[in-house]
């Protein structure tokens, strides 16, 4: 792994320097003493998961018979239009297809309540008349009825037909939050350390979670979702910051692809969670009151050494450096104190150095590439949430193994991204190349047989949508770890905080893309598709300029004819030039001959040495002369 990628997200006083980094000598990149701290981070991700995705179980489409209407006029007396109505449930008239039944569901119809009248009196029965001939069919409901045990948001603030979009800005006040809470944490870690702004967010949380699920109006309901995204928002910023400040090199790089793990776990949790409440405000409360664990469980978290040292806190960096060199049996150096000091100092003078935005944008990197990593984090967040969300679209029976098949798809994701971060020398290509299968192959989605939505159907359709969710997270994984690396150190930050914020601005609007569902239930999905094998085709393009180059080229896999021809070459010059070893003993030449070892890569370029390159190194009087010129070990 290359040093940009290794150092993704690094915090930006850290020194590349081996000997000045005095935090990285004695923390080591990975110990029992990180190990602590990373798995309490990696905690928080599961209730930021449960905040995002419980618009799921708290505003689910409503099941056929829930729904009663009450249209506004017919030409017969109240009381036997209230009779009527009751008896002729609304998801009752719906048709063998979701789509017609989308684009009907806030109309009764004169027919239907005239046969139900018939059946139910004997006796013909004529809806009122109207003007124009096409609208004597429907007729507008002039209120609707819920019948069902699960009091949810829909049922409270009444979000259905025309109000139905407000299930959507509940979301997009979320991703607001999350933007104004991303903004918010880079300003904040100026002046407060991460572990305090954890604690902060934490607290946060509980607090206005608990009111988003009391309050009894949707403004309120809205505003304290905002609120409590902010704190989600400052809560995992922090702990992220902590994980980059204590870890270092590939420790790292497992580390932070790993933290999505989490999140997937707390979707595959959430339906569990769910079905033991019958009330969104009950719901609300027991994921916010989650994290008074988290808080008992906070004094174990570490703070960010290289934080202190760069606000002269000089003290408590060494009495957690102490602490870390305990539990992960490292060396100290006997003056680490001045050693501290020196970086501190070091540190504080980076931070006056510190780039501004606009520096981003100075032409050191193509504006080119710059753009085209912003429109691939837009297009993979928006991926990455709204299809968590519309999986309500698949209907409410199956939206609990649904969810954890969300979840599962996820995890999947993020060890296919780990492996293309950790093994391909191209992992741009790779991500761009899943994406842009997992993007055309979900347009198959509409051969599917224009069926009633059962339980096979939904099953089909969730086959869709599991491989483009894999894709997505692979690729989710390849640009956190990798996006840095394409600007110079010390606008890595930056430039992640600018892609970040940019993919939340995205989500802000992108909710509404389930309101599209009136005009079919596919619309969406195939939106989202075309988003993915687009942004694909941008991380292909991304693979021109970068690309893993530690990662050596896959050679090809030779022959046993070839490999005992080959080797034989290399024991020939070696026996040559051990001639010249004289001073060593014949036991010590035959086990260095024994043990020598060599890649596939020099059994193909050996042909390629010269033969005076050869005698060059015979000339050396000692064992290691014997190596090929690009062996590695021995």
């Amino acid at each position: 792994m290359s040093e940009s990628q290794s150092t993704a997200g690094s915090y930006p006083g850290k020194s590349s320097s081996p000997e000045l980094d005095v935090v990285e000598q004695v923390n080591g990149s990975f110990g029992r003493w990180q190990l602590r701290t990373i798995l309490l981070i990696f905690l928080c991700k599961i209730p930021s998961a449960w905040f995002t995705a419980i618009i799921i179980y708290t505003a689910p489409y409503p099941w056929k018979g829930e729904l009663v209407c009450h249209p506004a006029e017919w030409n017969v007396s109240r009381s036997r239009a209230d009779h009527v109505s009751q008896i002729h449930p609304l998801w009752q008239d719906a048709r063998s297809t979701d789509r017609l039944f989308n684009v009907d569901v806030c109309n009764a119809y004169s027919d239907s309540l005239a046969r139900g009248f018939v059946r139910s009196h004997g006796r013909e029965w004529n809806a009122s008349e109207s003007k124009e001939p096409d609208a004597q069919s429907s007729l507008p409901c002039e209120h609707v009825e819920h019948r069902t045990d699960y009091r949810s948001l829909i049922i409270q603030f009444d979000l259905i037909c025309s109000r139905r979009v407000l299930v959507a800005v509940t979301q997009s006040f979320h991703a607001l939050g999350a933007l104004i809470g991303g903004l918010m944490a880079y300003s904040a870690l100026k002046i407060i350390s991460p572990r305090r702004l954890m604690l902060l967010g934490m607290i946060g949380q509980i607090f206005c979670g608990n009111l988003t699920g009391l309050v009894d109006t949707y403004q309120l309901h809205i505003y304290f979702r905002c609120l409590t995204s902010i704190f989600c928002a400052l809560m995992y910023t922090s702990g992220q910051f902590i994980l980059n400040d204590i870890t270092s090199g590939q420790a790292r790089i497992i580390v932070i692809t790993l933290s999505e793990l989490f999140w997937s776990m707390g979707l595959v949790l959430l339906p569990a969670i769910s079905i033991y409440f019958d009330d969104w405000s009950y719901l609300y409360v027991a994921i916010s009151s989650s994290l008074i664990v988290l808080v008992w469980l906070h004094r174990w978290i570490a703070d960010a050494p290289r934080w202190l040292l760069q606000h002269q806190r000089v003290e408590a960096a060494l009495r957690q450096l102490l602490e870390s060199a305990t539990y992960n049996n490292r060396k100290v150096p006997l003056t680490l104190d001045v050693q501290l000091t020196v970086y501190a100092n070091d540190l504080e003078q980076m931070a006056k150095k510190k780039p501004g935005y606009c520096q981003i944008w100075d032409g050191e990197t193509k504006r080119s590439q710059l753009l085209y990593i912003h429109w691939i984090w837009g297009g993979a967040m928006v991926l990455y949430n709204i299809i968590l969300l519309m999986i309500r679209n698949l209907g409410t029976q199956q939206v609990h193994v649904n969810t954890a098949a969300l979840g599962f798809a996820e995890m999947v994701g993020v060890f296919v991204g780990l492996y293309l971060i950790l093994y391909t020398r191209r992992h741009w290509r790779w991500a761009g190349n899943l994406m842009i299968i997992a993007g055309l192959s979900t347009y198959l989605i509409w051969l599917l047989p224009e069926t009633e939505r059962n339980t096979r159907r939904v099953g089909l359709e969730l086959v869709f949508w599991f491989i483009l969710k894999v894709a997505n997270s692979a690729s989710i994984a390849v640009l956190t770890t990798c996006t840095s690396e394409i600007v110079s150190k010390e606008k890595r930050v930056l430039l992640m905080l600018s892609v970040i914020s940019f993919s939340r601005m995205c989500l802000v609007f992108c909710p509404l893309l389930s309101c599209l569902t009136v005009i079919h239930h596919l619309v969406p999905i195939t939106i989202l598709a075309t988003i993915g094998w687009i942004y694909g085709l941008a991380l292909r393009r991304l693979n021109r300029y970068y690309w893993n180059t530690e990662q050596p080229q896959m050679s090809q896999v030779p022959t046993p004819n070839t490999y005992r021809r080959q080797t034989a070459i290399i024991m020939r010059r070696c026996s040559t030039a051990s001639s010249e070893c004289s001073a060593y003993s014949n036991e010590l030449l035959s086990n260095f001959e024994r043990n020598m070892a060599v890649s596939i890569a020099d059994i193909w370029h050996i042909n390629f040495h010269p033969s005076s390159e050869i005698e060059m190194e015979m000339e050396q009087p000692r064992p290691e002369a014997c190596r090929s010129h690009s062996s590695e070990t021995i």
